[in-house]
């Protein structure tokens, strides 16, 4: 016999019936693999001084949250009303993933 866990909408708390379907939202968060737009003047400048600055600034991050800032991954539970709102929202904002 298989018991019943309860299970709690990760979005709006409300605990899923039994019989209920629950959803997976996965969010992933990623540094944008886009190249920088350079302009004149960020080639006028002291690229010296800057990349120490840049070295200087990375020895000080915390390696988590330096991994944070390049890639984050959740899984969310939610109901079927969270999903719904969810979808309505975010449909048109999308860009199809391959």
């Amino acid at each position: 016999m298989v018991m019943y866990e309860p299970r709690l909408c990760d979005n709006c708390g409300r605990q899923l019936e039994s019989d209920e379907v629950g959803y997976w939202v996965r969010l992933e968060i990623f540094a944008s693999p886009d190249p920088p737009i350079i302009t004149q003047e960020d080639l006028d400048q002291d690229h010296v001084a800057k990349m120490q600055a840049l070295v200087e600034k990375m020895e000080q991050l915390d390696p988590d949250e330096a991994e944070a800032q390049v890639y984050e991954a959740y899984r969310f539970v939610v109901c079927s009303n969270c999903r719904n709102y969810f979808h309505e929202h975010l449909k048109h904002r999308r860009t199809q993933l391959s």
